[in-house]
This record gives structure tokens, sequence and C-alpha cells, in this order.
């Protein structure tokens, strides 16, 4: 099974169970296929202005 969620990432099948996650042609992780298919979709995200501001924010409360 390939994932194409991103143009540089990629969830490739290894054997019974176990899958790649690769990023840019480089295996980043092996583990199941939820777990590569979870980390794909958090790379695969938009550019959202209103969740960066809000992580600004939290990091902002966090660090005072």
């Amino acid at each position: 099974m390939e994932s194409a969620t991103h143009s540089d990432v990629v969830i490739q099948p290894l054997d019974k169970g176990r899958f790649a996650f690769a990023v840019d042609g480089l295996v980043r992780y092996v583990g199941s296929q939820e777990e590569c298919v979870r980390r794909a979709a958090i790379l695969s995200r938009k550019n959202d202005r209103a969740t960066q501001d809000q992580a600004l924010m939290r990091w902002v409360s966090l660090s005072r």
C-alpha cells in the first residue's frame, strides 16, 4: 500500500503488519499502518494560520 497524502511522504508495506513511513525517500519510522497513517496526516496538514496562532498562544502561556 502506498499513500500519497503528501507529495514527499510515502507509506510502504514491509512484511506482516509492519510498514515504513518515508519522507523525501528516507525511512523515518517503521511500525503499524495506523501509526504511519497518523504521522502522514500530521505532515500533510494545510498551513492554517488560526491553528498556528493557537499553538503560539499555548506556547507563550506555558513558557511564563
